[in-house]
């Protein structure tokens, strides 16, 4: 009979090679996040979507946290994504209103070139945002961003870029991560 500590080596091989080979008839990942915690945020990623890595070379300004999702099964590097969710942060060193600051980011887009479609303003996780849509010619994408700014004076943007064929196709994933925004504590 074997012994006890031979017997729990077998299953932990037995286990391993399990798992490996789980891995790789399903070609994807085993513990793939159903959520993301940024700095002062949590959204859930949608069903069909993944996380991807930053582009490398690509660089923010100082303070500025950047993630971005796009459907699974696209590799960015072969073939640029339909369609794209960003999320973009920043802690301000001075507070602001979104209230305030909501038509001057209007303004911009529109002196930037921009063809301004719709905007508005809506709650989320009982904060006001400001929202607006847009065409950008020279990318030929139509963008959909949400401005917000939490009691913790944390900036961020929320982004659903498509072409605009596509636009509708994936909005209700977008939608989807959106409602599910919330607000966390964190220190910048």
């Amino acid at each position: 009979m074997a012994e006890p500590s031979q017997r729990i080596a077998k299953f932990l091989i037995v286990f391993v090679v399990a798992v490996i080979l789980i891995k790789s008839f399903t070609g994807s990942g085993f513990f793939e996040a159903k959520d993301h915690k940024g700095k002062g945020y949590y959204v859930k990623i949608p069903v069909g979507w993944t996380k991807i890595k930053k582009e490398k070379g690509v660089v923010f300004p100082q303070g500025v946290e950047f993630v971005q999702f796009i459907p699974k099964g696209v590799d960015p590097e072969l073939v640029p994504p339909a369609a794209t969710i960003s999320i973009y942060s920043k802690k301000l060193t001075t507070p602001i209103w979104i209230e305030d600051e909501f038509p001057d980011i209007v303004n911009s887009l529109r002196e930037a070139g921009y063809e301004v479609k719709d905007q508005g303003k809506i709650k989320m996780d009982d904060q006001i945002s400001g929202w607006v849509v847009y065409y950008d010619q020279k990318a030929n994408v139509l963008n959909l961003e949400f401005y917000i700014v939490s009691e913790n004076n944390l900036f961020f943007k929320i982004q659903y870029s498509a072409e605009p064929d596509k636009f509708q196709d994936n909005r209700y994933s977008f939608e989807e991560l959106r409602n599910s925004f919330k607000f966390r504590f964190s220190v910048f």
